[in-house]
Order: C-alpha cells, then sequence, then structure tokens
C-alpha cells in the first residue's frame, strides 16, 4: 500500500511540475497554483488514514505503523506546500513582476 500511495503522490507532483513546463523559449510558463494538488494529496492522506483505521481492527500492528507515518509524511508534504504556496502568493501580491508570477497578459 505504501508503494501504490507513493506513486499516487509522485503522479500528482509530477502532473504540477509539468504544468509549468514549456519546451517554448520564446514563451514565459508559470506552474499552475499548488492548492489543488496539495488537495488531491491529501486526499492521499486520508485513505492512509482510513487504511491505518481498518487494520488497527483487524490487528494488523505493521500495517497500521506504515499506514500512520506515510499519513504523517503526506500531512508534512501537505502544509510545507500550503506554506510555500501562501509565500509565493503573497510575493506575487506584494511584487507582481517577480520570478513565478504570472503576468495580466497571459
Amino acid at each position: 500500500m505504501v508503494f501504490l500511495e507513493l506513486i499516487a503522490l509522485v503522479v500528482i507532483f509530477w502532473l504540477w511540475f509539468l504544468s509549468g513546463f514549456n519546451l517554448d523559449p520564446g514563451r514565459t510558463v508559470t506552474a499552475d497554483s499548488l492548492c489543488g494538488y496539495l488537495a488531491a494529496a491529501g486526499g492521499v492522506g486520508v485513505l492512509a488514514v482510513a487504511a491505518a483505521a481498518i487494520a488497527a481492527r483487524a490487528g494488523a500492528v505493521v500495517t497500521v505503523v506504515s499506514q500512520a507515518l506515510m499519513a504523517a509524511l503526506i500531512c508534512v508534504i501537505v502544509f510545507g506546500g500550503a506554506a510555500a504556496q501562501s509565500h509565493q502568493d503573497r510575493l506575487c501580491r506584494d511584487t507582481p513582476s517577480a520570478t513565478g508570477c504570472k503576468s495580466g497578459d497571459d
């Protein structure tokens, strides 16, 4: 289960990376807001908590521990990403021409 959750997280954040990827050197592209991708990662965390609860009821201690660790890791990723996105949003509000900010003429 941990392997599948890690694959899901890699896919989610790879899609976020690809949202800001462009091979056209004449065009400046900024990545999408991280908030939607963090919500998807949070969904994976909710599934990890549910799996831990089901495993606890079944008495599978190793699964409970591994799913609790995954839920904690995802929690750190989500809150860290939210803090980074908040910082970027504040930077773009204060200085709209900063690197990584979308211009109004896109």
